[in-house]
């Protein structure tokens, strides 16, 4: 639970454009969670895993690269870590996980690759109705505007259209 607390300071020194505290307060969180005792933890809190950690601190950091891309490449390696240790019955995460990875790579302007992980995250996207993942498609989707003339974006976008569409 201390974990989880330290990775919502952070989210605030991210929202206020402070990455220097930001960075103290991941680490805190992380050394937190490194000496946790689950067992002692309230049962409310269980969702609260390493690989929640690292797709918080990963969310935050994308937040961060949006205004500032050299944060990108970092939210990138916390998203891809989250992806790898994230339990496979946890398809909403999974599905906000890939969409946010897909973003960093655009962000950092690997359109291949960002395109490559769009159509992945789509494939989750699809096997859920979560409003939170159709509220982070319609903004991934906005990301792609500028470079929607690209042909491999069109693709992308031409598969996230319908989704976007669709009110599930």
């Amino acid at each position: 639970m201390q974990a989880m607390l330290r990775t919502r300071e952070a989210w605030a020194y991210a929202h206020l454009h402070r990455p220097s505290a930001f960075h103290r307060a991941c680490d805190r969180a992380q050394e937190t969670m490194s000496e946790a005792e689950p067992s002692i933890d309230p049962y409310w809190i269980c969702y609260f895993d390493n690989s929640e950690m690292a797709g918080t601190i990963g969310g935050r950091l994308l937040e961060m690269a949006q205004r500032a891309p050299e944060f990108a490449s970092r939210a990138a390696d916390q998203i891809d870590r989250a992806i790898v240790l994230r339990q496979p019955n946890r398809l909403r995460s999974t599905a906000l996980d890939q969409l946010g990875l897909a973003e960093a790579r655009l962000i950092q302007g690997e359109l291949e690759e960002a395109c490559r992980l769009g159509h992945a995250a789509l494939s989750t996207v699809e096997q859920t109705a979560s409003d939170r993942v159709r509220v982070k498609l319609r903004e991934m989707f906005a990301h792609t505007e500028h470079v929607a003339n690209v042909r491999v974006v069109a693709e992308l976008r031409d598969r996230m259209r319908v989704l976007v569409a669709d009110p599930v």
